[in-house]
C-alpha cells in the first residue's frame, strides 16, 4: 500500500491520487504530479495559490498541510 494524497483547492473541489501509479512532489511553485501514460511521462503542475490544503496517509506518513 503506497501513500495517497488529497488535494483540496479553494474553489471546493478534491483530486486524489494514488501513489502507487503517480508520484507527488511538493516544490516551490506548488504541487507536481508525475504520471507515465505509456512511455510518454506527463507532468501537471498546480499552484499554491489555488491549494487550500493537502492531505496525506500511507503507511509510514499521515499529514495534513494547509495553505
Amino acid at each position: 500500500m503506497g501513500v495517497k494524497t488529497e488535494i483540496h483547492f479553494v474553489n471546493g473541489e478534491i483530486l486524489a491520487v494514488d501513489e502507487d501509479e503517480t508520484r507527488v512532489k511538493m516544490t516551490e511553485h506548488g504541487i507536481e504530479i508525475l504520471e507515465h501514460e505509456g512511455d510518454d511521462e506527463i507532468k501537471i503542475l498546480f499552484p499554491w495559490t489555488r491549494i487550500d490544503k493537502v492531505q496525506q496517509r500511507g503507511p509510514s506518513i499521515g499529514a495534513i498541510y494547509h495553505y
